[in-house]
């Protein structure tokens, strides 16, 4: 599968009735046949003929289809169905990828010249608004080295207990879930009652609140995890196999991180080019180049990310379709996952960005129109206004997880994906959150963990070394923030991984779970066993 996608378009008979982990029928072959429509059905000609278990056996819910019958790239004469597998896959939505490198080149422009002009500026040299600046204080040597110690430190505890907590949640899946779950509870409670305490009654029962919700949300979803173990389990697996996509993730971070400092810099410099200090005012032209760099950065985040989380999905993708069967996997599908999502995808991934970088941008002018105005009335509309469009954005930012993902399995263009998203989500919804909160909710806690240890790692570090720019403690705060961030941020990165693989299995999943029964009939019974419902395919 390393240049070539699944093609959905096949649908399987679904069966008479669901199956139960409490009644599983014995294989007879002229019943199984009859009630999976394989007599009447022309697929039975494309899959060859079904492999029966043997007698006494409980049957896996699915007849396993024969890939071998359908060759990469052909077409099944007699039932008309597309293979299995598309050797030439199509370049999708080509215009959202020149109108990004379009936005993207005039940024770069821009930003020769904001950057030209901070130059200047630290060389003695004013701007037609702001006059030239004096020096770097020369304390900020002995802060840039402490500073990078501290940092370096955070980064060394975030990665050695990202490892730690990767294993963990590997070993104990259904532990994992409970007890960070109980931790939720068990934060939102506590906040609450220190709120009461300091007779803050506002916050205090909106803490009340969340967690009589997460309370109730447990006693309905308990029955829920196992399947959410499982999930769990397999994902961690498979990534383990394929360290790589760790690797691609951490990167993906570093690159986000670069040039969201390159993005600080190039405002930095465009308020130096046109701020006027002299009057105190924003003239339109910088009003409009920050609107630009905001929805610039934005939308680049988003394609950045994107990338990733394609390329990931397409890893998982390949080892449910691939691993097990008669082709086998591909030799680097990490990197030929890559290849893909930078080129047929890479069209679609920049439209689906597109959407949600508009919603960041409006959000972010509603909310600087809020912080700026002195009218309250209008404040109020503000806040609302930025309530709605932080809802719609949670509801694209979701939609697009599984519609990235089905890019990733069947490059597919971003709006049929996203059509069939939401053909999944009205078919499987329920399960789909409920899977989704408990599985990210692990991520969630382990991030706070991190983030603390590193905070504190950093803490002790300053505290015991007492670097000579912070003596008087004054930039421990900001040293402290910044290393819990950054320990925040490492675990989250490998859960990220994660995310995607439980995104993309869930989707190949609902699409065509016989895939899974033909490669790897094992694996397709332990999630039948804590999930039925996934004998039957999505319907479309």
């Amino acid at each position: 599968m390393s240049n070539q996608y699944y093609a959905p378009d096949q649908s399987y008979a679904p069966p008479q009735q669901p199956y139960t982990a409490q009644q599983q029928p014995y294989h007879n072959p002229g019943q199984q046949q009859q009630q999976w429509g394989l007599n009447q059905n022309p697929q039975q000609q494309y899959f060859g003929e079904p492999s029966a278990p043997p007698e006494g056996q409980p049957m896996t819910g699915v007849v396993p289809p024969s890939y071998e019958s359908a060759p990469y790239g052909t077409v099944n004469p007699e039932s008309g169905l597309p293979a299995k597998f598309n050797p030439r896959p199509k370049y999708n939505d080509c215009w959202a990828f020149f109108l990004f490198i379009a936005q993207l080149a005039a940024f770069v422009v821009l930003s020769y010249f904001a950057i030209h002009q901070i130059a200047q500026n630290r060389n003695g040299y004013g701007s037609p608004y702001n006059p030239p600046r004096q020096g770097f204080h020369s304390t900020s040597i002995f802060f840039a080295k402490g500073g990078l110690i501290t940092m370096l430190i955070a980064i060394i505890t975030g990665a050695v207990i990202s490892v730690l907590y990767f294993m963990l949640t590997q070993a104990f899946p259904r532990q994992i879930i409970k007890v960070t779950f109980a931790l939720s509870i068990i934060a939102y409670l506590a906040v609450a009652v220190y709120y009461f305490v300091r007779e803050l009654w506002m916050p205090a029962i909106f803490g009340l609140i969340f967690g009589l919700l997460y309370a109730s949300m447990w006693w309905f979803w308990r029955s829920r995890i196992p399947f959410a173990a499982e999930m769990l389990l397999t994902v961690t697996n498979i990534s383990k196999q394929y360290p790589a996509t760790f690797i691609l993730a951490f990167l993906g971070l570093f690159v986000q991180i670069a040039y969201s400092v390159y993005f600080m810099t190039v405002i930095s410099g465009c308020y130096e080019m046109y701020y006027d200090q002299v009057n105190r005012t924003t003239p339109g032209k910088l009003k409009a180049l920050i609107v630009f760099c905001f929805f610039s950065f934005f939308w680049t985040s988003q394609v950045i990310k994107n990338i990733i989380h394609v390329t990931i999905s397409g890893v998982f993708a390949t080892y449910y379709f691939m691993a097990g069967s008669s082709q086998g996997m591909a030799k680097s599908p990490t990197l030929a996952s890559f290849k893909r999502a930078c080129t047929t995808s890479i069209g679609s991934i920049c439209l689906g960005s597109l959407i949600i970088a508009f919603i960041q941008t409006l959000r972010a002018l509603v909310q600087m129109f809020r912080s700026n105005g002195d009218n309250g009335i209008l404040a109020f509309v503000a806040c609302l206004i930025d309530c709605f469009l932080s809802c719609i954005q949670g509801i694209a930012e979701y939609v697009n997880k599984y519609a990235f993902s089905e890019v990733a399995i069947y490059g597919k263009a971003f709006i049929p994906a996203a059509r069939d998203t939401w053909t999944i989500l009205k078919d499987r919804g329920v399960v789909q959150l409920i899977n989704d909160n408990l599985i990210g909710n692990v991520w969630a806690m382990g991030a706070i963990m991190s983030g603390v240890l590193s905070g504190l790692a950093g803490y002790l570090y300053l505290r015991f070394d007492q670097p000579i720019f912070n003596n008087n403690g004054e930039f421990t705060y900001v040293l402290v923030t910044m290393a819990f961030v950054l320990g925040l941020q490492m675990l989250f990165t490998v859960g990220t991984v994660i995310e995607s693989g439980v995104a993309t299995t869930f989707v190949a999943l609902a699409e065509d779970p016989a895939a899974l029964a033909r490669t790897k009939p094992e694996l397709f019974e332990r999630i039948r066993a804590t999930y039925p419902a996934v004998v039957q395919g999505v319907n479309y």
